[in-house]
């Protein structure tokens, strides 16, 4: 090991000086070959204008998105409300099965006695307005039909749909 010329610690060795290939020492700081840009237009530019840059065309571009979003919004609203009542008529539809069967099996068993008001305590309150009939059919046996008007959320829409589930129980 080599050690210092001044007598110093081993490893404390003394390193010549690295120079630049011009022969000058580094300051530390970088040139980016402009010099004083951003310097000089500080004062006129301001702190938003430092921060964000110069983009062209910035500032004519504000409240774009606010007017895209205003214009888009009735679309969203629209497609949500389709989208709870296309669900709605698919539970009414179940309801109205269900309906239909449990006054099915009590015209099936009691002869049609109490067959409407079996299907009528079989439907949930939002279905209070279905139609049921019952009666018998053709072959002997019986018959329950539950229908409800669509759309059900909003029916003010002027839709003249109807939802019918239709139950048949044969003589046993």
């Amino acid at each position: 090991m080599s050690a210092d010329p001044a007598g110093g610690h081993p490893s404390r060795a003394v390193l010549p000086d690295v120079r630049r290939s011009t022969g000058r020492r580094s300051t530390g700081r970088r040139s980016t070959g402009r010099q004083g840009v951003g310097h000089r237009d500080a004062g006129r530019r301001g702190p938003r204008r430092l921060l964000l840059g110069d983009r062209p065309g910035r500032d004519g571009d504000r409240g774009g998105p606010l007017l895209e979003f205003a214009a888009i919004f009735p679309v969203l609203l629209l497609v949500a409300a389709l989208a709870i009542e296309a669900f709605l008529a698919f539970v009414a539809a179940e309801r109205l099965e269900s309906a239909a069967r449990a006054g099915a099996r009590v015209a099936g068993a009691e002869r049609s006695e109490g067959a409407e008001a079996a299907a009528r305590r079989a439907l949930p309150s939002w279905l209070d307005e279905a139609a049921v009939t019952s009666g018998g059919d053709d072959h002997g046996g019986f018959y329950v039909e539950v229908s409800h008007p669509l759309p059900i959320v909003f029916s003010s829409v002027g839709l003249d749909l109807t939802l019918t589930r239709r139950v048949d129980m044969p003589d046993v």
